[in-house]
């Protein structure tokens, strides 16, 4: 039986995309499409607190449906299965879903004299750091879908390959190791391991393959679910002094010239982040979100082709309510209310369509 924790957690990340984006809009912390000139506090200590674990536990989470879902269907049946639900709806994306949001980065950054087809042709002949922020082509949001696509791919197979040289037995010593004294320690070794490789695209393939790869280990014995509910107070008091020990390394010694010493500390403090976070989440979802009920049944119909949706969306308002120059607060309220309706409004007529739904992942 598919543990409805693992669709309430996920659900709620996607809905906190919302403020994750937006946020992006008013935060110091890196590029975005949009982005206002002064940043805002509570942006700042959401993108802080959040940026480490926030995609890791997705995938993670995904890895966890994985071990559902290949008890219901073949290897084969999951591909294929994943082919529909993933890659086309990204390919669907990239065409109608990602330009937009690329024109308005060049828009608001002042290039004004543009048309969108002339800025279609820019979009697929124009490609630099994938991040799009200068009008180039880029994944924007979708890079989860197809790296989730690839993953799942390269997951499988390793699952497969686990099976074929003596499943049990392969499996019986990680989880011996796992659930040792020295376990934490060694999954966050492992972690910053899968960090240290280099990136693609700008993002951790590896890193999010391992973290696939641990929540179908996770979900595939009942000693490592018993294990996460049992200790889960634990995990949530390490991760908070981990998150203390991060705000003090940020605001002290971030910008000090240390060398190697640098890259350690950030992927450390950026690992132990991750892996405490997502068993701290999952262990609480496990005590209060193993339920099912109409608001659940709605929410995984809707939240994919929501998380598809929901940026181009919050970016287009974003570009004609910032200027209006109201306080920020009003600004990122309005922003994130006004998304969040339109984006399940348009979910519910698309929902009453048949193919645009297929292009969005929607059965």
């Amino acid at each position: 039986m598919r543990r409805k924790e693992i669709d309430w957690i996920r659900n709620i990340c996607i809905l906190m995309l919302f403020i994750y984006h937006t946020s992006a809009i008013f935060t110091d912390f890196g590029d975005f499409y949009i982005k206002t000139e002064k940043s805002n506090i509570f942006s700042n200590i959401f993108i802080l607190l959040t940026f480490s674990w926030y995609m890791p536990l997705l995938f993670f989470l995904a890895g966890a449906s994985t071990y559902f879902a290949l008890k219901r269907r073949s290897e084969f049946e999951y591909i294929k299965e994943r082919t529909k639900k993933l890659l086309l709806p990204f390919i669907f994306g990239i065409i109608v879903i990602v330009p937009p949001q690329t024109y308005l980065a060049r828009l608001w950054r002042g290039e004004s004299n543009i048309n969108y087809f002339s800025h279609m042709k820019m979009f697929f002949t124009n490609v630099s750091d994938f991040m799009g922020f200068d009008g180039g082509f880029t994944p924007a949001h979708l890079w989860f879908i197809l790296f989730l696509f690839v993953i799942s791919l390269i997951g499988v197979s390793i699952i497969k390959c686990f099976k074929l040289i003596g499943g049990k037995k392969v499996m019986n010593k990680i989880k011996n190791v796992i659930l040792s004294k020295y376990g934490l320690f060694i999954v966050i070794a492992l972690t910053f391991i899968a960090e240290m490789v280099p990136e693609v695209g700008g993002k951790g393939l590896i890193l999010n393959l391992l973290m696939f790869l641990f929540g179908y280990i996770t979900y595939s014995d009942i000693d490592y679910i018993n294990a996460i509910f049992k200790y889960r107070r634990t995990f949530a008091i390490s991760n908070g002094i981990i998150i203390i020990l991060g705000l003090g390394y940020f605001l002290s010694l971030r910008n000090m010239e240390i060398g190697i010493l640098k890259n350690i500390a950030e992927n450390g403090i950026k690992c132990s982040m991750i892996i405490t976070a997502i068993i701290t989440i999952v262990g609480y979802g496990i005590k209060y979100m193993n339920k099912e009920n109409k608001l659940l049944r709605y929410l995984n119909k809707a939240s994919f082709p929501v998380y598809i949706m929901h940026q181009t969306i919050l970016l287009t308002l974003a570009f004609f309510i910032l200027p209006l120059m109201f306080p920020q607060w009003f600004s990122i309220i309005i922003i994130n209310l006004l998304s969040v309706l339109i984006t399940f409004g348009l979910y519910e007529i698309i929902k009453r369509t048949r193919y645009i739904g297929i292009l969005l992942g929607m059965k």
